[in-house]
């Protein structure tokens, strides 16, 4: 189920006679069944159905709003040419997760057609399934390559239907132009069979100790070689990559994750590439979170509007 962007979420602090210096003032709405906006698209995914079936803590469905809500009062860096619209949500209606997904991917691909950037607010890590089939259906003759900032593959099985966990398994198999490079992968985590699968399909990865001790000189090295033979890049951010420190509020807590230092430079040195045509954030559970995780997200949504529009 779709609803359209709602003007209300965006209200925050101003000093007397400003205008335009935080992004509630800049930030529009828009009903994506009418018209497709320029610039930048914020839509958000309404689901944690694949957490609960993945047997994570469940809380990501309201995940969006505390995302939008820790954005309101960010400072406005860039041209007045630039747009910010807040399209809405895909919301799951029951357990009809794969509706939803579909439905979700759809709209990216629209989005991506009309020459727009989606930035995309979860909700479960399920919501990455959506964009890569967006953005896979929207180019569909493209080598399409997945940056995921993740301790996890999230390549399960998934006899029983979607979950958060199988997104980028069930990209593989859906998808012969479907390419990927998770960074932070935690080997304690994740079942032997998975790293068979990325030997198989002749995938490379990042390890979480890799991340957090190799140079960045070495990691961006490894990470443009990828983007090197790619088409088009996305880029999904799954808040369990970070210590449980920094990012409480999320569906799998992490005791060996990454600190915001050890991936800002990489995502802002990715967001660089003229290639990168989308981005979302996943697992944000704001029913765990104390406001740290929730703010976190929006540094990082801050990052790809500036970044983007200032390479």
């Amino acid at each position: 189920m779709y609803r359209p962007g709602n003007q209300s979420i965006w209200k925050g602090r101003q000093d007397p006679g400003s205008t335009r210096d935080v992004w509630h003032q800049v930030v529009q709405t828009a009903d994506l069944n009418a018209q497709i906006p320029d610039g930048f698209c914020f839509l958000g995914f309404c689901s944690d159905v694949g957490v609960k079936r993945n047997l994570g803590r469940v809380g990501a469905v309201d995940g969006p709003d505390a995302i939008r809500k820790a954005m309101v009062n960010l400072a406005v860096h860039f041209d007045k040419n630039i747009k910010l619209t807040d399209v809405g949500d895909v919301v799951v209606s029951g357990e009809q997760l794969e509706n939803a997904q579909r439905e979700l991917a759809r709209y990216i691909e629209a989005i991506l057609k009309n020459g727009s950037f989606p930035i995309l607010m979860g909700g479960g890590h399920e919501i990455s399934y959506a964009h890569g089939k967006g953005v896979l259906d929207a180019f569909p003759n493209e080598k399409i390559g997945i940056i995921n900032f993740d301790p996890h593959f999230d390549l399960r099985a998934y006899p029983q239907g979607a979950h958060s966990g199988s997104w980028a398994h069930q990209l593989f198999d859906g998808f012969e132009n479907f390419h990927y490079l998770p960074i932070g992968i935690n080997e304690a985590v994740n079942i032997a069979p998975m790293f068979e699968l990325m030997r198989n399909k002749n995938q490379s990865f990042i390890s979480m100790d890799e991340l957090l001790g190799e140079s960045e000189e070495d990691l961006l090295a490894r990470i443009s070689y990828f983007i090197d033979q790619m088409d088009k890049v996305c880029i999904t951010l799954d808040l369990d990559v970070f210590s449980a420190g920094v990012a409480p509020g999320v569906s799998a807590v992490n005791p060996y994750g990454a600190l915001p230092h050890h991936i800002k430079p990489l995502m802002n040195k990715i967001l660089q590439s003229e290639k990168v045509v989308s981005f979302d954030v996943a697992e944000m559970s704001p029913k765990h979170d104390d406001g740290r995780a929730a703010k976190l997200a929006a540094s990082f949504v801050y990052d790809v509007v500036n970044r983007k529009t200032n390479p």
